[in-house]
């Protein structure tokens, strides 16, 4: 114990003694109520950032507001994912593979005019078509391709632009 206070004490004069203890105690709320409106600026700085962007509404409200934004986002995270879920399905029947040659079919004609265009999906299956040109007339063939091959002779044309459209 301090000896002002002691001697304070042993006089027996407590007006002293309490005002000491008044201003200590004064002190001490002082720097409670500082500390407290410290801290309420804090939670209000929380509180505008947790609400801004919302019109005089009260936190319940903003929350309320918030939980029906999430259940309506989840709802539609679900849509999108079943939605992609048919679409991975359906992906492998696509046509994902594409190539094309262009090439002269006869040597009196030039200018590339003769093509072959193979349409594959994701497992090599599709077609392959081809165009021949000649100076009298054009013909086009389509030929089926499974598992990047043909049930009928290819040209080397097309056995070229199936081969570089197959999967690998």
């Amino acid at each position: 114990m301090p000896e002002f206070v002691r001697n304070l004490l042993h006089q027996g004069d407590n007006s002293i003694l309490l005002s000491v203890v008044l201003f200590y105690s004064f002190v001490l709320l002082l720097i409670l109520w500082m500390w407290t409106i410290w801290r309420m600026a804090a939670i209000r700085r929380q509180l505008t950032a947790i609400t801004r962007g919302t019109d005089n509404m009260n936190l319940e409200e903003v929350l309320v507001s918030h939980l029906d934004k999430v259940q309506h986002i989840e709802k539609r995270t679900d849509q999108v994912e079943k939605a992609i879920a048919v679409l991975q399905a359906q992906i492998p029947d696509c046509i994902q593979r594409v190539n094309m040659i262009r090439y002269d079919a006869f040597e009196d004609v030039g200018g590339q005019q003769s093509f072959a265009i193979a349409l594959l999906d994701g497992r090599g299956d599709g077609i392959v078509l081809t165009s021949v040109y000649s100076r009298l007339e054009i013909r086009v063939y389509a030929k089926a391709i499974r598992n990047g091959r043909s049930s009928h002779t290819l040209s080397e044309e097309e056995a070229r632009v199936v081969k570089d459209a197959a999967p690998h």
